[in-house]
This record gives structure tokens, sequence and C-alpha cells, in this order.
């Protein structure tokens, strides 16, 4: 077995600096920024919103060189209210109806709240107005803000529905990749014990090292992969580890090749993606009579896109049998996962020949 590890890494560069970046890119891909939007960080969220609102009107709107300090002030205070009332009662009163499907009460009741927000809204401006402690004060029922009123209730309708959308869609992206994940450890843990029982019966001295490997493999499986994304080392260490179970279990019976190249410090992946299609060319790779038997891997990780190719010799006259209630789970499995966290951004080709079997993986890391 060849194994070949090449890792191009910038000498001149800071070891803290390197970090430092590292440590950022972990976090750009761990954080779900959907947070921000869901309870209990909702409310905060809002809060800080409103906040930058109003310190860009009181820099950014040229008023009259009358209004400056307080008056200023409490003339920026006004205006915002005048964009948050209206978008608070339109996503809390009249939002909830729309996506009930009550189409005509949710409209009768808009037009309502239009009419009381435009002949109402100033009033209560004026009122706020009075809680500062100020000479000029604008008296808004001498403002035009029907225009405002139904811009900024139709802006909050757009940016509640759609955002409200793309919680639900990362939710159930979620709830299925959880699902996924659940199959996927105890498909790879029946595999390798079967592995080891099969080794057991043949060749039981080689039992200590495979129960090391394994153990190691079952360390990364159980507790590292919790995470949305990991760092491409830990899973190329990973499947380092695999492949050399499987040279300990094969011997020199079979031509293996691992062969790992690139620049993969700084990335990361969705953790035990490439491992299903190794573990499959180790599971199926057959030879016929009088040739050798060989699974060959390569790995590349270039210009933020990782390429993977596994090859392993197939017998063209032997014809396995096929199980429908227990094969193809792993496949399916990360083709589902592929398209649920890389939508658009790999492309996976397979391909059988005469004497081999041949997967091409290639994803967008960015």
């Amino acid at each position: 077995m060849t194994k070949r590890l090449s890792s191009k890494t910038n000498s001149s560069s800071p070891i803290f600096g390197d970090k430092v970046r590292m440590s950022v890119l972990w976090i750009m891909k761990q954080f779900d920024w959907t947070r921000l939007f869901t309870r209990p960080y909702k409310v905060y969220t809002q809060v800080v919103f409103w906040i930058v609102v109003f310190i860009l009107y009181l820099f950014l709107k040229e008023y009259p060189t009358r209004m400056v300090g307080l008056t200023a002030i409490c003339m920026v205070f006004q205006i915002t209210l005048e964009l948050a009332i209206p978008s608070y009662s339109q996503n809390l009163l009249i939002v909830p109806l729309f996506k009930r499907r009550k189409w005509f009460l949710g409209g009768f009741l808009y037009m309502v709240q239009v009419v009381v927000l435009i002949f109402g809204l100033p009033y209560v401006l004026n009122a706020v107005g009075f809680l500062f402690p100020i000479q000029d004060r604008v008296d808004w029922r001498n403002e035009h803000i029907a225009f405002s009123v139904v811009a900024f209730t139709v802006m909050a309708t757009i940016f509640k529905i759609g955002l409200d959308r793309l919680i639900l869609d990362k939710q159930q992206k979620e709830n299925e990749l959880r699902h996924l994940k659940a199959q996927l450890n105890p498909h790879f843990l029946f595999n390798t014990l079967n592995n080891l029982y099969g080794l057991s019966v043949v060749e039981s001295k080689k039992l200590p090292g495979l129960m090391l490997k394994l153990s190691e493999l079952l360390r990364y499986s159980l507790y590292d992969t919790n995470q949305n994304y990991v760092a491409v080392s830990k899973e190329l260490d990973y499947i380092s580890n695999y492949v050399e179970l499987e040279r300990i279990r094969l011997s020199e019976k079979t031509d293996i090749t691992l062969d790992i190249s690139g620049d993969y410090n700084d990335h990361y992946i969705a953790p035990l993606l490439l491992i299903i299609f190794v573990e499959n060319a180790f599971k199926h790779f057959s030879a016929s009579k009088g040739q050798t038997a060989f699974v060959h891997i390569h790995i590349d990780i270039k210009n933020n896109h990782l390429k993977l190719k596994v090859q392993n010799s197939v017998d063209p006259e032997y014809t396995p049998v096929k199980n429908k209630s227990r094969g193809g789970l792993g496949l399916n499995n990360v083709k589902q996962r592929l398209d649920l966290i890389y939508p658009q951004q790999h492309q996976l080709t397979i391909a059988k020949e005469n004497n081999c079997f041949q997967v091409n993986l290639e994803i967008d890391l960015s």
C-alpha cells in the first residue's frame, strides 16, 4: 500500500495568524445566521436593528439648522417609530391571517389598519414628542405619512414571509440531516464489525491493531461529527485511519493506494461525506482470476475545490446478489446529504467499466 500526504503551507506566515484565520473560518462555517431571527435571539436582533436605523437617520439625514441636540434626537426617534409601528402592527396582526390563508379577513383588516395608522399614528408620535423637554416640536398631523404606512406594511409582510420560509427550510434540512446522521454511524459500525468478525475467524493475531484503529474511527464519528462542519484535515485523517485498518485486514492481497494532495489547512467540510465512497470501494472490490485486486483513492484540494477519485477493481464475470432490504443505504444517504448541504456546489459521477468501478466527486468548499 502506498500513501502520499502533502499539504502546501505558507511557511512565511506567522503561526498565530494562521490559527486566527482558521478560527475565523471555523466560526463562519459553524454559525447559523437564522438563529438571529429565532428565540431568544430575535428580540436582541430587532433591538439592534432599530438602534442602527436610529443612528443612520441621526447622522445621514439633513435637518433644518434649528433641529440640533435633543430636538434632533426627538425627531429621529419619532421617525424610527413611524417605521417600526406599522411594521410590527402588520407582522403581529395581519400576516398571521395571511399565513392561515384567511385572505378576505386579512385583506379587510389590512385596510382598517392602514386607515387607523394614517389618522391615529400622528397623535401617537406627537405624544412621544412631549416626553422630550424641547420647545420646537413637529406636529405630525401636518405630515404626510400615508405613503410610509403603506410602504412599510408591505415591506414588513414580504420580509416576514421570506424570513419564515427561510427558517422553516433550514429547520427541515437540519431535521433531515440529523436523521441521515443517525443512519450513518450504525451503518459504518455494522460494516466494520462484519470485517472484524471475518478477520477473527482467519487471523486473530491482527485483532489488536484493528481494534485500536477502530477506536480512533469511532472517537471521531461519535464526537467530532456532531458539528455541522469539521476541518478537512480531520476528515482526511479519518479516511487515512480507515484505509490503514483495511490494509491490516487485507494484508498484501490488494493493491491499495491513498494519495492526498493540495492545501487543506484552512478548509472545512461536512463530516463523513467522503468515507462512504471509500468504504464502498473496499466492500465491493473484486478481480478476475489471475488479476490483482486494487483500490485507488486520490484526493486533491485546490482553489477551494475538493476532488475525490475512487477506483476499485471488479470482476466482469461476477454478478453480485442484490438485497433490496439491506443494500445501498450508505450511498443513498450520502447523495441526499450532498443535495442538502451542497446544492449546486457539487458534481458526482459514478461509472463502471469492464474491470473498474470509478467514483468522481467534486465539492466547492467556499
